[in-house]
């Protein structure tokens, strides 16, 4: 997907949906491949993890953004730091200055490496030599005001010339300040299936909670009020139980041109499982995958 940041709306949306690239890329019957927090045998949403990504055959790479205590942007998926990002003792990003961030060691499958997680800038900058490959970066943070994210928008543009980047996040009201700033570019808004709850931290609260839960019910006038929210170009990024669950989801969303983005948290086999029921039942595909694994062997799986 190459993000083309357009005064004519409708242009600019054609542009999303059918450029192809012209480097070397994934071939996954016409879906966009995205690496799910970088890709090889680096720590994950680590620089160099991003750096492979850019190298490969994906046609792009998603990673996880945090605001620090200070106000900088920082490359982190998780609520505590301990698992892939060493500061000591585990702590909210939001306790952390940037040097603090600067001072850290990432960890690659749990053995401590020379590397330090990256900002923002970091990103910024190995993303601008590759024009052809998308920046899917998710807001992983509930903020108070459109502040940090108009600075976070600003950051983006000035750092990433080509402009092929975009912004998801699972709220709301995220993609609603990242649309005042960026009233051209697409947003994607990521939604949270609680039947999946464990996957954020096996506990008894969170298996409560993936027991008692039903699948979000992603109709026609639920993407009607995501348009109304968000503004276009507007896109959903679900789980594949998700998919399952709403067998009417890509043709609804394809009519109201509204991309498609689907991962799956039990991995890349479950997910090309859930796209061939989906291509059987409605004769379509959706616009993107993001994937764990390498295009290769995931893209074999569907064919």
């Amino acid at each position: 997907m190459v993000i083309i940041r357009n005064k004519n709306k409708a242009a600019a949306l054609a542009l999303l949906l059918c450029m192809t690239s012209t480097v070397v890329q994934a071939d996954c019957l016409g879906m966009k491949v995205h690496a799910h927090r970088g890709a090889g045998n680096a720590p994950e949403n680590s620089l160099s993890a991003l750096r492979n990504t850019y190298f490969g055959t994906w046609d792009g790479v998603e990673t996880d953004l945090q605001l620090l205590g200070d106000g900088s942007w920082v490359v982190h998926h998780d609520l505590l730091t301990g698992r892939v990002v060493d500061t000591g003792a585990p702590r909210t990003v939001k306790q952390l200055t940037a040097d603090d961030w600067r001072a850290a060691s990432m960890k690659n499958r749990g053995v401590l490496t020379a590397e330090t997680p990256p900002f923002v800038s970091d990103i910024a900058d190995l993303a601008t030599a590759f024009p052809a490959k998308t920046l899917n970066a998710e807001i992983k943070d509930v903020l108070p005001s459109c502040a940090p994210i108009n600075t976070l928008v600003a950051q983006l543009r000035g750092g990433i010339k080509h402009g092929n980047w975009f912004l998801t996040s699972g709220v709301p009201n995220n993609l609603a300040c990242a649309r005042r700033a960026d009233p051209q570019g697409y947003l994607g808004l990521l939604v949270f299936d609680a039947r999946n709850a464990q996957a954020a931290g096996a506990n008894r609260v969170s298996r409560y909670i993936a027991k008692n839960a039903r699948p979000p019910k992603l109709d026609k006038p639920w993407l009607q009020r995501v348009q109304q929210q968000i503004g276009m170009p507007v896109g959903v990024h679900v789980d594949a139980r998700s998919l399952d669950a709403n067998p009417n989801l890509l043709a609804d969303a394809a009519g109201m041109n509204m991309p498609v983005f689907v991962y799956a948290v039990d991995g890349d086999s479950a997910l090309a499982a859930s796209l061939l029921r989906a291509q059987q039942r409605s004769h379509r595909l959706p616009s993107g995958v993001i994937l764990d694994g390498n295009p290769e062997t995931f893209c074999a799986m569907m064919k």
